[in-house]
């Protein structure tokens, strides 16, 4: 049971990562509207235009992505995920509610930054699975990635604008009040000093009770990554550091002919 739930939070929290596949592949099913007569925005773009249309979410993405760090270590797995989220969510707004060319591009633009993700979900996901899945639940976020571009393309093909966008719209808070009922990562709680919550985090995650010898462990473990200095040493290691290696015997050069 430890294990499933571990692995339905990582869905619940990969699914971010669903909703930025969404947004990105979002320009290709808009190419041919925005470019047409028919356009749904207060004028064609141009070639420029639809160029940036594509691009600007790299270009963000790159700007912020080296302080994904920072704003970890700052607001905590949790809600970082909780903020870049906020920030697709209003560039499904932004994108719903305005018809400016203008409007359309700063969305894109701003949703880069949201790019993110990619180095927060598997720190998060890794900080609270155990070691037998941890390797395969930190892929969660390019799995989900993928399943959003498919699901753009389906939505591109099948829905109309509006309700394209809505769709994504929708989708982005589902996956807001999903997060929201996450905790946040026992090993971040512990870096910061709030070790009752961390024990909370490891019991939650594990599906079990916050006295249980389990939990105690794990926070262990964790103390003893954050801080290497208090692992124990071994009794056979301190052992062999007492012995005292025998000094080299020295040979007569009758004994090196000989050899």
């Amino acid at each position: 049971m430890s294990i499933v739930f571990q692995v339905l939070s990582t869905a619940i929290i990969s699914f971010v990562c669903m909703t930025v596949g969404i947004l990105y592949t979002w320009p290709s099913s808009t190419l041919v509207l925005f470019t047409s007569p028919n356009t749904t925005l207060n004028r064609v773009m141009t070639e420029t235009e639809i160029s940036l249309l594509g691009s600007l979410p790299s270009i963000s993405g790159v700007i912020v992505t080296p302080f994904a760090g920072i704003i970890m270590d700052s607001l905590g797995r949790k809600w970082s995920c909780v903020v870049f989220s906020l920030i697709q969510l209003i560039c499904w707004v932004i994108i719903s509610t305005c018809t400016m060319v203008e409007a359309i591009l700063f969305a894109m633009f701003l949703f880069g930054m949201s790019s993110c993700m990619f180095i927060v979900v598997p720190m998060y996901v890794s900080e609270f699975c155990e070691n037998s899945i941890r390797g395969s639940m930190m892929s969660g976020s390019m799995i989900f990635y993928g399943i959003g571009m498919l699901v753009s393309y389906l939505m591109g093909g099948l829905l109309d604008y509006k309700t394209m966008n809505y769709t994504g719209l929708s989708l982005t808070v589902l996956g807001l009040v999903m997060l929201s009922t996450m905790k946040e990562s026992p090993l971040y709680l512990l870096k910061i000093g709030r070790e009752r919550e961390a024990i909370k985090s490891i019991a939650f995650y594990r599906s079990l009770k916050i006295t249980s010898k389990e939990v105690e462990d794990e926070i262990e473990k964790l103390r003893r990554i954050l801080s290497p200095e208090i692992i124990e040493t071994p009794v056979e290691e301190k052992l062999e550091l007492n012995v005292q290696e025998a000094p080299p015997t020295k040979r007569s050069q009758w004994q090196y002919l000989r050899m």
